[in-house]
Parts: structure tokens; sequence; C-alpha cells
């Protein structure tokens, strides 16, 4: 079951980094966040009305209040860098998000992975990043990127924080319940944000605030599915909590980096498939030796 639930959160989130691409064109970061939050704390809290889970201590609120402000500062580099730069120079950096949760699990959680567990992770990090060693020098490309790529270094930044608060997660749970922890961290998330954009809105110039904005289409039907697809990706992540290890289904959850490539090459023609294929073997073989 736990397998089961980080493959669906693996493959939700391959499809979240597809819609918010698209999003990307047609809104601005903050309003990307702002909607999905809000979409996807409606399903947190249907889930809450049908199967409970209101009841937390102060250390839940605690872990909540500093996750909020994580999430918040996370989601905005997420989707500017998956904006600003290829899938294939963004989404590989992710894969170093569990090799930082493994080592704080150990001390935070006391999850210490099989020697099996640690070569699935490693072989799941390796085969991300050869997946993008493509031709000649695209190894290096990668390497580089995040000193001059601006969607690149965000995203090693968001990969640092995701380290660390998926084992926060973890505690949080344990504290409250998962669902909670999900309309907590949109909520908060979304407050923050909203008060920023308040902030920011006061100090501009009324001309500019009149200036009406310019329509997009498919705007409003892909902030929807991205909203729900966001729920079903952070609640099954939660629940498969129950049955891994943390690192592990951060492990499960990375290799779904593959299908993001795989899309951005086919849809937005990022590159070429003809030599990163091979590479899969290696996060399938990860992957295999971590469910085994």
């Amino acid at each position: 079951m736990g397998f089961l639930l980080a493959a669906l959160a693996s493959c939700s989130f391959v499809i979240l980094d597809v819609l918010r691409k698209s999003l990307g064109k047609r809104l601005s970061a903050v309003a990307i966040v702002i909607g999905i939050n809000l979409g996807s704390a409606v399903l947190f809290l249907f889930t809450l009305n049908v199967r409970g889970g209101w009841a937390c201590d102060r250390t839940f609120l605690l872990i909540a209040t500093i996750e909020a402000i994580t999430f918040t500062v996370a989601s905005i580099l997420y989707v500017q860098s998956v904006t600003m730069s290829q899938l294939s120079l963004t989404i590989p950096y992710l894969s170093f998000t569990p090799v930082i949760s493994a080592l704080i699990g150990v001390f935070a959680l006391g999850e210490i992975p099989t020697p099996r567990g640690f070569t699935g992770i490693a072989l799941v990090v390796a085969g991300a990043l050869l997946l993008h060693a493509g031709d000649g020098g695209r190894f290096r490309d990668l390497l580089y990127a995040p000193f001059r790529e601006p969607g690149s270094w965000r995203m090693l930044a968001v990969a640092g924080i995701f380290g660390v608060t998926t084992v926060l997660d973890k505690i949080a749970i344990r504290h409250g319940s998962e669902p909670l922890l999900g309309l907590a961290l949109t909520l908060g998330s979304s407050v923050i944000l909203t008060c920023v954009v308040y902030l920011r809105s006061s100090l501009m110039s009324s001309e500019r605030l009149r200036k009406p904005a310019e329509r997009k289409p498919w705007k409003e039907p892909l902030l929807y599915l991205a909203a729900l697809v966001a729920g079903v990706a952070v609640l099954s992540q939660f629940f498969a909590y129950s049955y891994l290890f943390v690192s592990y289904v951060e492990t499960i959850k990375r290799a779904g980096g593959l299908f993001s490539v795989l899309i951005g090459i086919v849809i937005f023609r990022e590159g070429n498939l003809s030599r990163r294929l091979p590479a899969a073997a290696l996060m399938v073989l990860g992957i295999v030796l971590i469910i085994s």
C-alpha cells in the first residue's frame, strides 16, 4: 500500500509540474500558488469531514507554522523555476531531496534505511542525474546550471527545503493528521501570500493598479485541475508515510522526474530523447531495491 500511495504521489506531481509550467505562461507565480493552495484546501477539508482528524497539539501547531512559511517560499521558487528554465534543467535537482531526508530522518525519526535501501536511493539519484547527461557536455551543463540558470538554482534551494520539511511532515502528522497538515500548510501559505500581495499593491501606483489584466485562455480550468492534482499528490504522500520511511517515499516520488523530463522533451520539445532512456534502468533498479 505504501508503494502504491508513493507512486500515486509521484505521478500526480509529474502532472502538476506540467500544469505549473503551462500556468506560468498565463499567471504570476504568486497567483498560481494561491490558486492551487485554496483549491487543494477544499479537498483537505472534505477529507477531514469524511474521516476526521481535527485533533492536534502544540507541537503540530509549531511545526505547521514553520512549514507554512517554508512552504510559501518553496512554492514560489518552484513555480518560478519551471517557468524560467527547462524542466530538464530544473526537476533533476529535486533528486537530492531523498538524500537530505534520509540523513535527517536517521536522527529526527530514527529511520535507518537498510544497505539495500541506501543503495536504492543512490541508484535513483544517480539515474536522475545521468538522465540529463544526454549528448556530449549535457551533464556538465547540469553541473554548471545553478550558476547561470535562474530556474536551476531556485530548484536546488527547493530541494534543500523539501529535504528538511518532509521529515517535519511526518513528525507533525504524529501530532495531528494528514489532511489537517495539508489544510494548515495551504491555508497558512495563502494567508502569507495574500498579505504580501496586499502590501505590494499598496506601494504600486494607482495607474498600474487600474491597468486591466490580460485575458489568457484556459487559465481557470488549468488552475482548477492543478489544485485537484496537488491535493491528491499531497494526501498520497502524507498517507504513504504511515507505511514507508520518509526517504523511501521521497525516492519513489523523485523517480517520477523521469516522466517530467520525457514530458518536457515530447510536449515542450526541450531536448533529445535518444541518450537519456538508459539511465531509467538505474532508477527502476533503485525502486526495486527499496520495495523488495
